[in-house]
């Protein structure tokens, strides 16, 4: 994919998200003066909530429906939904003055975390965004007939709920029905209780602002999506000749098979030949489970971002379906290609060929060497690669010696074997620490140094 294309969607989606949210706020602060007097925790409450909307619709162009996988959408609903119900449970319960509020506030909590269990377990996956809809809405149904909770914190609970609903749903039969429904059970509210129309109104509109400006965004990533995913299947299919159909299902199940293959081979860690040679025998597995990661815009996101540190002559180890150097080729940089020889290989040369982009193609650490020798490195890149081989320190004083003057390494290092990913190895190796003994200078940026990132990537500099 041309990463400029991307560059261009991500700041078009920006500013449709100022906009958005700019159009939120003012919907929002209009109900708020419009109620009169509230209480200071349920206007706390109603901020935070309304906060929360707005960053979530500001960045939804960059997760969730942006993937091949179909499942992805609906298991991060189930994973937020548990953070906003231990969010809402201790909110609650700090804004509530009575025995009975705080009775009222944990049932709630139980309630969600009953359907989200059972939801999780039993239902389809398909099912996953009206089932968690109707199950918010009984909810909230039953807390505001009930008295339980005012109309301005039900109506941001619900447009709450219809953002989760859009963002992981079919659209186009979801963006009618909760604004509707939603809108019927705010004027129910709203008569039972004699609140003044205006605030009804008003707490209508912000369900339905919320609806539109989370569809429009959503709408504007799926048509990003679609070109993505109809550039990278022509690609395969031209190269594999399978039918799209089956590189769907590859996209979707590569990364299990990867996993059981994995188990099976019950490879010792410290046998860098078996590994190789099984990486090789399942070269094309990773093909496709490359090739689905880099069509997710965190990938996307994270590239564009490595990118920018790229000066002269770069090196991808572990290069897989070449997504970063023909970018960079792309881009006038000089660029070396390394990995196992495989399909991944065979694909990127493909790839290089049909753009008319030059790209060198080494395939042993001494082809690496000479070219070193003759020039060095200006830059090398190393991304889910170093977890996967044996003698972490080895590899790093390797490609560290292959830099030129100034030359910039940048790589990570994820945590090592988890269920999904049982091939990345456990490596203890504190890297800065390593790296620094060796006279590299730690170039990362402030946000890279973040304690609670959950990707290690680092930057040196010889």
């Amino acid at each position: 994919m041309d990463y400029r294309e991307q560059q261009a969607y991500l700041r078009s989606s920006r500013i449709r998200g100022i906009v958005s949210v700019a159009i939120l706020g003012a919907i929002a602060a209009a109900c708020v003066f419009s109620s009169g007097p509230i209480r200071p925790a349920s206007l706390t409450i109603f901020a935070l909530v309304a906060l929360a909307l707005a960053g979530s619709i500001y960045y939804c162009p960059d997760y969730l429906h942006l993937t091949v996988v179909p499942y992805k959408p609906a298991r991060w609903q189930v994973k937020i939904r548990w953070r906003i119900v231990a969010a809402g449970l201790v909110l609650g319960l700090l804004a509530a003055t009575t025995l009975q509020a705080r009775l009222v506030v944990v049932g709630a909590a139980v309630w969600l975390c009953a359907v989200n269990f059972a939801i999780k377990k039993l239902a389809s996956l398909r099912h996953f965004a009206l089932l968690f809809w109707a199950s918010d809405l009984a909810l909230l149904a039953a807390l505001m007939l009930a008295g339980s909770m005012n109309l301005l914190l039900g109506s941001i609970l619900l447009a709450a709920s219809v953002h989760l609903a859009i963002l992981t749903g079919k659209r186009s039969t979801l963006l009618g029905m909760p604004i509707a429904v939603a809108a019927l059970l705010i004027s129910i509210a709203a008569r039972v209780y004699a609140y003044p129309l205006l605030i009804a109104l008003l707490c209508v509109a912000l369900v339905a602002i919320v609806a539109i400006m989370t569809t429009w965004a959503v709408s504007h990533a799926e048509g990003q999506k679609a070109a993505n995913v109809a550039a990278a299947m022509s690609e395969l299919v031209e190269f594999t000749g399978y039918t799209p159909e089956r590189i769907r299902q590859l996209w979707e199940t590569s990364n299990q098979q990867l996993a059981k293959n994995w188990e099976q081979a019950a490879i010792p860690p410290n046998d860098r030949e078996r590994m190789a040679e099984w990486y090789r025998q399942n070269s094309e597995l990773y093909l496709f489970a490359i090739s689905a990661y880099n069509l997710e815009y965190k990938r996307i996101k994270s590239n564009l971002k490595v990118i920018r540190f790229a000066r002269g002559s770069c090196l991808d180890y572990g290069a897989g379906n070449g997504e970063i150097l023909l970018e960079l080729a792309r881009r006038g940089h000089p660029v070396t290609y390394f990995d196992v020889e495989g399909v991944t290989m065979k694909f990127a040369k493909k790839r290089a060929q049909q753009h008319g982009l030059a790209m060198d193609v080494a395939r042993s650490k001494e082809e690496l060497k000479a070219a070193a020798q003759k020039r060095g490195f200006d830059t090398i890149f190393s991304f889910d690669v170093l977890e996967h081989l044996p003698d972490l320190p080895g590899e790093l004083t390797f490609l560290s010696s292959l830099l030129a003057p100034n030359g910039v390494f940048v790589f990570d290092v994820p945590a090592g074997s988890t269920k999904a990913h049982p091939m990345h190895l456990n490596h203890t190796l504190n890297v800065l620490d390593f790296l620094s003994a060796k006279g590299l200078k730690d170039k990362r940026s402030f946000s890279l140094r973040m304690p609670f990132r959950k990707e290690e990537k680092y930057v040196f500099e010889a």
